[in-house]
C-alpha cells in the first residue's frame, strides 16, 4: 500500500492524533510563538514551517508513490520524545519541551510509515528545530565569547582609525560616551537567523552536499564580520556625533542594513559555491525512480497498513502523557516569612544600603521575593547580600547564573572555584569566584538552593527540580549571593565574607522553607 492510499484509508485514525497533540501541546506551542513575536532572536521562528512545509511540497511526488511500510522502532522514538516532553515539563526547561514535539513527529513518521519515508522527511523535521529558541544556558556561552570576541576586533580597528577608545570587557570607552556591546551586537542574533536561512538557501540551488556544507558553515562568519562592522561604525559616529548615534533610529537602522549586508554577502557565498559546479539534481531523481520501480515490484503484494493494535497503542501512550501534564500540578511555595522582614542588624552587621531594582529588571530575575542589601561590619568592611526567591509558581521564573550575568555587565572571571563553607546552620556547597573590572575586583559566594539542598551549578540545579518535582511537586528555589570589594589584601576579604556569611545562615533559614 502506498502512502497516499495509506493516507485516504486511515485518514480517521491519523486525524484523532491531532486533538491528542494539542492536549499535549496546548500551552507550549502557543508560548514559542509568543516568544517569536517578543524577542527578536526568534523572529525567524514564523517563517520556519513555512520553510518546512514547503520542503514537504517538493518532496512529496517521491513521497506519495513509496509503500509505507510500518517500523516498530518508531514506537521507541515516540516514548522517547514523550519522556523528553515530560521530563523538561518538570524542570520547566523550555527547549526540551519545545524540541520534543518534532521528535515525537518524527517518531510518528517512523512507526507508521517507515524508514525510507522518514528518510525523506528528515529535512522538513530537521528544519523545525529553528524554530525552537535554544536554551539560554547554551545561548548566552556562545553569546559572551562573541561578544567579546567582536569587541577586542572592534577596538582593534577603531585603534587603527585613529580613534581613542578604551575597552574593558565587553564595554568600549570613548572620551564622550560609554557603549556596551550587547547580545545584539554580538552576532548571535544574526547567526540564528542567517543559520535558518542558510539551510533554506542551500536546498534550493543546484550544488551538491559539500558545497552545501560550506555554504552553510559561511553564516558563522559572515554573521561576526557584519555585526563587528556594525560596532565599529556605531562607534564612529558616536565619537563624532554623540550618544545618539548609538541608540534609536540609527541603531535600528544599523541593525537592518547589518543584516541586509550578510544576506548580500552570503548571496555571494552561494554564487561562489555554484560556480564550477556541473553536476545536478536529475541523477540522484533518475535513481530515486529507479530504486522506487524496483521497491514497488518486489512488495508488488505488500498489505501494509495501520492496525488497530498500533493505532491504539499509540493513543494511549500520547493519552497518558496529555493527563499527566494536564492534570497534574506543582505546588506554589512562599517564603516562610516576607524578605521585607529581613533584619537590618545581624549580629555585629548593619544595614547600611538597600537597593530597589526597576520593573524591567525585575521582568528578567522573575523571582516572586527578593532583597539586595549591604551591610556593614564592627570593623568598618562593607558586604552586599542578594536573595531571590522563586516559587516554583506559573509566575515564577528560572535562576539567572552569574556565570552569565556578571560577564554580561563587562566583569572578566579571575576564578571559579568549587568547595563547601562550614557554618551553624550545617556545611553549605559554595562556588567562589573573583571577577574583575577595570581595577575593581570583587569576590563572590554563591549557590542555588532547592529545600535543604545547596547546589554549585546550574545542571545539577535542573536535576533537583525534576526530582523535587516527581518527589515533592515543588519547584520552588532560591539563588543567594554574598560579594566583597576585593583591594589589596584578598585573604581578609575572603574571612570578612565568610564571617558575614556564618553570621547571616541562621536568620536566612528562617526565611526559606525546608
Amino acid at each position: 500500500m502506498t502512502i497516499v492510499e495509506s493516507l485516504k484509508k486511515h485518514r480517521l485514525q491519523l486525524l484523532v492524533i491531532i486533538p491528542l497533540l494539542v492536549s499535549l501541546y496546548w500551552k507550549i506551542v502557543p508560548a514559542m510563538v509568543r516568544d517569536w513575536a517578543r524577542d527578536e532572536n526568534y523572529s525567524h521562528g514564523f517563517l520556519v514551517p513555512l520553510i518546512a512545509g514547503y520542503f514537504v511540497y517538493q518532496r512529496w511526488p517521491d513521497v506519495k508513490e513509496r509503500l509505507a511500510r510500518p517500523d516498530w522502532a518508531g514506537l521507541v522514538v515516540v516514548v522517547l520524545g514523550l519522556l523528553q516532553l515530560l521530563l523538561g515539563w518538570l524542570s520547566a526547561e523550555y527547549f526540551t519541551m519545545r524540541s520534543s514535539l518534532i521528535v515525537l513527529l518524527a517518531g510518528m513518521v517512523l512507526y507508521f510509515f517507515g524508514r525510507q519515508i522518514l528518510k525523506l522527511m528528515a529535512l522538513p523535521l530537521g528544519y523545525l528545530f529553528f524554530m525552537v529558541p535554544i536554551p539560554y544556558i547554551i545561548y548566552d556561552l556562545a553569546a559572551f565569547p562573541l561578544k567579546m570576541f567582536v569587541t577586542r576586533v572592534s577596538v582593534g580597528a577603531l585603534h587603527l582609525l585613529g580613534v581613542i577608545v578604551q575597552r574593558e570587557g565587553n564595554i568600549i570607552i570613548f572620551p564622550s560616551i560609554t557603549l556596551e556591546v550587547a547580545d545584539a551586537c554580538s552576532g548571535i542574533r544574526s547567526l540564528l537567523s542567517l543559520l535558518a536561512l542558510a539551510v533554506a538557501y542551500a536546498y534550493f540551488i543546484p550544488i551538491n552536499t559539500k558545497r552545501r556544507w560550506i555554504l552553510i558553515a559561511s553564516a558563522v562568519p559572515i554573521a561576526v564580520a557584519t555585526n563587528a562592522l556594525r560596532v565599529i561604525a556605531t562607534g564612529i559616529l558616536a565619537q563624532w556625533w554623540g550618544a545618539k548615534a548609538a541608540e534609536g533610529f540609527f541603531h535600528e537602522f544599523a541593525g537592518m542594513a547589518v543584516f541586509a549586508l550578510a544576506m548580500v554577502l552570503m548571496v555571494g557565498v552561494g554564487a561562489l559555491v555554484k560556480s564550477g559546479y556541473r553536476g545536478s539534481c536529475t541523477g540522484d531523481r533518475d535513481a530515486w525512480k529507479e530504486e522506487r520501480q524496483e521497491l514497488a515490484a518486489g512488495e508488488q503484494g505488500s498489505k501494509s497498513f495501520l492496525s488497530f493494535k498500533r493505532v491504539t497503542l499509540l493513543y494511549t501512550l500520547l493519552f497518558a502523557a496529555a493527563l499527566f501534564i494536564n492534570l497534574r500540578t506543582n505546588i506554589s511555595v512562599p517564603t516562610n516569612r516576607p524578605f521585607s522582614q529581613f533584619p537590618e542588624q545581624i549580629g555585629s552587621w548593619q544595614m547600611s544600603a538597600q537597593q530597589q531594582f526597576d520593573s524591567g529588571t525585575l521582568k528578567v530575575l522573575k523571582a516572586t521575593d527578593y532583597f539586595s542589601r549591604q551591610y556593614k561590619g564592627a570593623t568598618g568592611s562593607d558586604v552586599s547580600l542578594y536573595v531571590g526567591f522563586h516559587d516554583g509558581g506559573p509566575e515564577s521564573g528560572g535562576i539567572h547564573s552569574p556565570r552569565h550575568c556578571l560577564p554580561g555587565s563587562g566583569w572578566h572571571e579571575v576564578y571559579t572555584r568549587s568547595g563547601t563553607l562550614d557554618t551553624p546552620s550545617g556545611v553549605v556547597d559554595i562556588v567562589r569566584a573573583v571577577y574583575q573590572k577595570g581595577e575593581t575586583k570583587e569576590m563572590f559566594l554563591y549557590w542555588f538552593q532547592m529545600m535543604d539542598d545547596t547546589i554549585t551549578d546550574e545542571y545539577s540545579l535542573k536535576l533537583t527540580e525534576i526530582k523535587n518535582s516527581i518527589l515533592y511537586r515543588r519547584k520552588d528555589q532560591a539563588f543567594i549571593r554574598f560579594s566583597v570589594s576585593v583591594e589589596q589584601d584578598e585573604p581578609r576579604a575572603t574571612a570578612n565574607l565568610e564571617a558575614f556569611v556564618r553570621d547571616v545562615m541562621p536568620v536566612l533559614r528562617e526565611f526559606l522553607p525546608k
